[in-house]
C-alpha cells in the first residue's frame, strides 16, 4: 500500500494507484487466508476473498462494499474497454478501509507472520 500512498499526491486516483491498492488488499487477504489454512487460488475478486475471510472472522463483513467497489474500479482501469463513467474512487476512504483490514489481520495472526 505504501507505493499507492506515495504515488497518490502526484497522480490522484490514477489507474496505477487503483491497481496498487487492489493488489495490496488482495495480498493481505490471501496471506491471512493462507495462514488460516485456505488453499491458494488464482483470484482477483476482493469480494470473494472477503467472503472467505468472514468464515474465519465476522469483522471482515463490514468491508464487503469496499471490496466490491475497489474490485470494480480495478477491472475498469486494468482491462481495455473497461473504462467507467463513474467518478474516481475516494482514495482516502479506500486507504482507511485497507488500514482497518490490515489491523484485523495483524491482530489475528501470530507475530511470526
Amino acid at each position: 500500500m505504501g507505493s499507492a500512498v506515495r504515488l497518490y499526491p502526484h497522480e490522484g486516483a490514477s489507474e496505477s494507484v487503483i491497481e496498487l491498492l487492489q493488489e495490496a488488499t488482495e495480498r493481505f487477504l490471501k496471506a491471512y487466508l493462507i495462514a488460516k489454512g485456505w488453499r491458494l487460488r488464482k483470484i482477483h475478486d476482493l469480494g470473494a476473498l472477503i467472503a472467505e475471510a468472514v468464515k474465519f472472522d465476522p469483522r471482515f463483513e463490514e468491508f464487503s462494499d469496499f471490496a466490491d467497489e475497489l474490485t470494480d474500479h480495478f477491472w475498469a482501469v486494468h482491462y481495455p474497454g473497461g473504462e467507467t463513467d463513474e467518478s474516481p474512487p475516494n482514495f482516502e476512504d479506500l486507504r482507511v478501509k485497507l488500514d482497518s483490514i490490515i489491523k484485523i489481520i495483524e491482530s489475528a495472526l501470530p507475530a511470526q507472520y
